[in-house]
């Protein structure tokens, strides 16, 4: 009865929960939307705003080097949970509900493992412009929750002679836990850089 209880109050009360969450997305994408469109506007232009670098459209060799870093934070939150929920068609309870995530070992929801890893993405396309993605490695060490902030980062740890980049990530929380690492290997595009 217990279990049939759970389920209908969750039931009856999920248009207000997830109407709360969308709004609550709407306001934190306001929020961190700026430098979002910073990002874009030099990407697409090749024009500096809101502080971010140009986004190149003659790269140039000496762009890439060993030791180059970036870094990327953002703050999890909920809207963003279910967003990529929707977006991955990943609907596990473990992301969703709290009662039955309360019984596991996480004592409580955490946010999807690749939305966090999601991070590298961003950190790759600025720290190495004009690549391609070929491979990834990627293990999860600790939970990610709503109200973390997350900084992904990135270092070129090695350049070989047919442009192919090993690429180091890691993601930590505030408390500097890490929480995802990996590496990531990229080719430049040899059409773009001369």
């Amino acid at each position: 009865m217990k279990q049939l209880t759970e389920a209908w109050s969750n039931w009856a009360l999920a248009p207000m929960v997830v109407f709360q969450k969308i709004m609550t997305g709407v306001f934190d994408w306001h929020r961190e939307s700026p430098d979002a469109m910073g990002r874009l506007l030099a990407s697409l232009y090749g024009i500096e705003l809101n502080g971010f670098g140009k986004g190149m459209r003659e790269p140039k060799h000496a762009d890439l080097f060993v030791g180059k870093t970036l870094a990327h934070t953002k703050t999890m939150t909920d809207s963003g949970t279910l967003y990529f929920g929707f977006l991955s068609n990943d609907f596990n309870p473990l992301h969703f509900n709290e009662a039955l995530a309360q019984r596991t070992r996480f004592r409580g929801r955490i946010a999807h493992g690749f939305h966090t890893a999601s991070l590298f993405s961003g950190v790759l396309a600025e720290l190495c412009p004009w690549c391609v993605y070929l491979q990834q490695e990627m293990e999860f060490t600790g939970p990610v929750r709503a109200g973390d902030q997350i900084t992904a980062e990135g270092v070129i740890q090695e350049i070989d002679e047919k442009g192919v980049l090993t690429v180091g990530l890691q993601c930590k929380n505030e408390r500097n836990e890490v929480v995802v690492r990996g590496k990531a290997i990229l080719k430049k595009l040899k059409e773009v850089y001369q």
